[in-house]
């Protein structure tokens, strides 16, 4: 996965199972500086992991085992080891990508760049999350969908109880005058922006203007951190926004391609299936056949 990181830090995160939440073991000592726009959360399961947060070294936590860890979206980290091996139990979620959520974006923006749960200080609060992360790791893998919806809850759960711990008092935001780190904070505000008004009709220059930059500028500065353009990653969300609805909503196509953003059929059809290989009623029909195969 390392190889997914650009020369900005940026990482891509590529789902395998789930739309929008990935959850792996991982027993890597050191992994580099890296950002993404999801939520991380990580649950130490064995040996220590020092994370070190926005290339500063006076900004650096060290987990036990029993730890949770919540690295907000935007976040400059890397991980660091004392000793080789640990294992950690990983969970990444596209929390700006689905309407079923969305309510919790804007709680999200009051957290700070990290929350740290030590299992000897919360034990009882943190007892209760690594039962929701175990029962997430037991699920993933299943074909059910119901048990999808069971997934996205669970990851609601936690995020829900990590808020509600103020983990504003939990530990202090990170303070750091950097350049590439105010970059990725008013990026990760024009996306954070994007995915909320997906239906709206959204211009470059309107989101330079959010961003406080010219329109050249931002678009050159978007496409060097996010590895594509502005306009491509507008598109992007649009489409998912679309598959969503399409797999879990009875809304008519023309319905669909208004409410994603997309104020014309054609283009709705045209940019759908150069992305998917298919229309989108193909791709419903094949969606819906998935899940009947599945049950």
């Amino acid at each position: 996965m390392i190889s997914d990181i650009n020369e900005q830090a940026r990482e891509d995160i590529f789902y395998d199972t789930l739309k929008g939440v990935l959850l792996y073991h991982n027993t890597l000592s050191e992994y580099p500086l890296h950002w993404h726009n999801e939520v991380e959360l990580i649950l130490i399961v064995s040996g220590t992991l020092n994370i070190k947060f926005h290339n500063d070294t006076q900004s650096m936590i060290c987990c036990n085992p029993g730890d949770i860890v919540l690295i907000a979206p935007g976040t400059l980290h890397e991980y660091l080891s004392d000793t080789p091996g640990g294992e950690k139990l990983i969970l990444l979620f596209d929390i700006g990508g689905y309407s079923q959520v969305s309510s919790l974006v804007p709680l999200l923006k009051t957290l700070p760049p990290y929350v740290h749960i030590k299992q000897n200080e919360y034990p009882l609060e943190n007892a209760r999350l690594q039962n929701y992360f175990w029962e997430i790791d037991r699920l993933y893998g299943e074909s059910d969908e119901f048990l999808h919806i069971s997934v996205y809850s669970l990851v609601t759960l936690i995020l829900a109880q990590i808020g509600s711990m103020h983990p504003n008092d939990v530990t202090s935001a990170v303070v750091n005058d950097d350049p590439q780190r105010k970059n990725i904070d008013k990026l990760v505000s024009v996306t954070n922006y994007i995915d909320s008004h997906r239906s709206d009709d959204l211009s470059v220059e309107q989101l330079a203007e959010i961003a406080g930059f010219s329109k050249f500028h931002f678009e050159r500065l978007f496409k060097s951190y996010m590895g594509i353009s502005c306009y491509q990653y507008i598109t992007k969300r649009r489409v998912l926004m679309a598959q969503e609805l399409l797999g879990d909503t009875d809304l008519s196509v023309m319905d669909i391609a208004m409410q994603s953003g997309f104020f014309s059929l054609s283009t709705f059809n045209r940019v759908f299936k150069d992305t998917n290989g298919c229309s989108p009623t193909e791709y419903r029909k094949l969606y819906r056949a998935g899940a009947d195969l599945k049950s």
